[in-house]
């Protein structure tokens, strides 16, 4: 007796899943082709730009020559009204901060020169060194008889500004003090008749002639 085989299960096949074909770029295209003919995607439209910017910061009055000036750039980056708007406090900013680091930077460079100044005041012989208290006193001397007396603009100007540490303007200051009499009037040290002359023409004799 003989068994028949099994009949052999017929093999499972399955259809091929459908590719879908790639979604077309939405990007638009170049007229013009690559080397191998392809058309080459345009750079996508830049924001909407306005026709003219209107820039405004409250508390600052924006220059509108200023804003001529920005026009082209912010336009080339394609930045709308708002967006402009929004850059400018931070532009704000790092003005302030640029600002005020120059500030310091000048205000240093400043108190280094009249240090400088004041430290060759101290080591001239003639007018510094042992003869720094007789040169601040003809000084002042000076600059009573010429009318800025302590607390002047002029000579509050000569201290903050460290002019006043100059040896040359020292030099120049303590001359005067040497020519003023006791009384404060300038006197010549050849004549006593001399005191008795105007100011100006003790100080210019030749333009008195």
């Amino acid at each position: 007796m003989t068994q028949e085989a099994p009949a052999t299960a017929p093999a499972m096949t399955s259809s091929p899943t459908p590719v879908e074909p790639a979604p077309a770029s939405t990007a638009p295209v170049s007229t013009e082709g690559d080397a191998s003919g392809a058309p080459l995607p345009l750079a996508p439209p830049a924001a909407l730009t306005p026709e003219r910017y209107d820039l405004a910061l409250e508390g600052f009055t924006i220059d509108p020559a200023l804003v001529q000036n920005a026009d082209p750039v912010l336009r080339e980056i394609g930045l709308s009204n708002d967006a402009a708007n929004k850059l400018l406090p931070v532009a704000r900013d790092i003005m302030a901060r640029t600002q005020d680091a120059l500030v310091r930077q000048i205000e240093d460079a400043a108190a280094i020169q009249k240090k400088t100044w004041y430290d060759a005041f101290l080591a001239d012989p003639d007018i510094g060194g042992a003869r720094r208290g007789e040169t601040e006193h003809l000084t002042a001397k000076a600059l009573d008889a010429l009318g800025y007396r302590q607390g002047h603009p002029f000579r509050q100007a000569l201290n903050d500004s460290g002019f006043g540490n100059h040896p040359d303007m020292i030099r120049a200051f303590r001359r005067l003090g040497e020519l003023v009499g006791e009384d404060g009037s300038f006197v010549r040290p050849t004549t006593a008749s001399n005191a008795k002359r105007p100011v100006w023409e003790r100080l210019y004799p030749n333009e008195s002639r």
